[in-house]
């Protein structure tokens, strides 16, 4: 079997998985979420049962809430076994890992594709529609890296430029697709993205707010003026330099990522990192990779918090080098941490303009933002995150 047909079998069975667990979601929140607290209630006295008369009704809601966002990822799962093949050998049952992703893909749902949390949205768009004034749509090709389930392509799309997605999240990518191109009309599902968590609400009701999705319809040609598409796999992978990078969980040496690589180079004008910069285990890869993706005179925008994934993974990768005449792995280390190399905002910008030919041409820091944060009156729900946004201009040396 040759690298592709690896390459592609590896794919499906992922994307098995994750249908997979879109199917087994309602029976995974029942049994996590309503169970131990129907249970809970039963075990109490009549007594105390008398002091929360309103609990089981609430019990009965969130049962209620639980069913009807199976319904979402039933239409998800049914929309995706159209789109592939899967035989029976690559069936695989998802483990507590697949169904968390699961579960917080509501919330990710609801930030991008909600009334509700246009807000959030806004705290970047707001940002970038002065930087592209000068810039003509139509010849302007942007990279989104980290593009969850696809809003912000299809805004920037709709303005007329070209936008190019990358997600490494089969659950993301998934979503992403049905939301796209499954023909949902505005404001026609029902989610409640709110219930898994049981924690600082001011009224039970709050918890269980469902909100109706998505606010646009996605799909519509008529309102797509730019071009539109998204890459499936890491970013470094797909669009990072063919030498100089150590092969790890991130970035292989396959035929397949090595063309993609370097066609990826100096292909874009712009580069958006939205919430994305802190995800992974080697920043300096991710700043690498941008500035092989960017043209001469490129811009980098990036938006969101310095919360690094792997600050506190105790976990350790394989990473080597290749020799590039022989082709045998060279300086391996098979116990590389994940955790490490935590920047700051004011670290990042030095290593980008001293080494790495960039320009500032903007900077705020400080800047409060919610993720899929519940909005409600007199919300007692986690204000959010304090996001850095900056502009950098790629200038190498002899370039203007």
């Amino acid at each position: 079997m040759d690298e592709y047909a690896i390459d592609d079998q590896r794919e499906n069975k992922a994307i098995a998985g994750v249908i997979i667990s879109f199917l087994k979601y309602e029976e995974y929140a029942l049994k996590e979420l309503y169970g131990p607290r129907a249970e809970k209630w039963e075990s109490i006295s009549d007594r105390q049962k008398a002091m929360v008369p309103r609990y089981t009704k609430y019990l009965e809601n969130l049962k209620d809430a639980i069913e009807e966002n199976g319904k979402f990822f039933r239409s998800v799962a049914e929309w995706a076994m159209q789109s592939i093949s899967v035989g029976p050998e690559e069936i695989v049952q998802p483990d507590d890992t697949d169904m968390n992703k699961t579960c917080s893909l509501l919330i990710q749902v609801y930030r991008e594709w909600s009334t509700e949390a246009v807000s959030e949205r806004h705290c970047l768009n707001s940002r970038l529609i002065p930087i592209f004034k000068a810039l003509e749509p139509s010849k302007t090709n942007i990279l989104i890296p980290g593009s969850g389930t696809g809003r912000l392509i299809v805004d920037l799309s709709r303005m007329g430029y070209n936008c190019e997605g990358n997600e490494y999240s089969y659950h993301m990518l998934l979503v992403s697709q049905y939301l796209l191109n499954a023909g949902l009309t505005q404001g026609s599902t029902i989610i409640y993205p709110f219930l898994h968590s049981f924690s600082h609400w001011k009224g039970n009701d709050d918890q269980l707010t469902s909100v109706r999705i998505p606010d646009i319809e996605a799909g519509s040609s008529k309102k797509v003026m730019g071009s539109m598409s998204i890459c499936a796999g890491s970013f470094v992978d797909c669009y990072g330099r063919n030498q100089g990078t150590r092969i790890s969980s991130h970035y292989t040496f396959s035929q397949r990522m090595q063309i993609s690589r370097a066609k990826a180079e100096n292909s874009k004008d712009i580069v958006i990192t939205n919430f994305f910069i802190d995800t992974g285990p080697n920043i300096l890869d991710y700043l690498d990779t941008i500035v092989h993706v960017l043209k001469p005179g490129g811009i980098w925008c990036n938006f969101g918090p310095l919360l690094y994934h792997f600050e506190n993974d105790h976990g350790v990768e394989t990473t080597y080098e290749v020799n590039p005449y022989s082709g045998f792995q060279d300086k391996v280390n098979d116990s590389t941490p994940l955790m490490g190399l935590e920047l700051s905002g004011d670290t990042i910008i030095e290593i980008a303009t001293r080494c790495l030919d960039f320009e500032v041409m903007q900077r705020e820091s400080g800047i409060l933002s919610g993720y899929g944060r519940y909005v409600g009156p007199e919300s007692c729900a986690m204000p959010g995150y304090m996001c850095h946004f900056w502009v950098l201009k790629w200038s190498p040396t002899g370039e203007v």
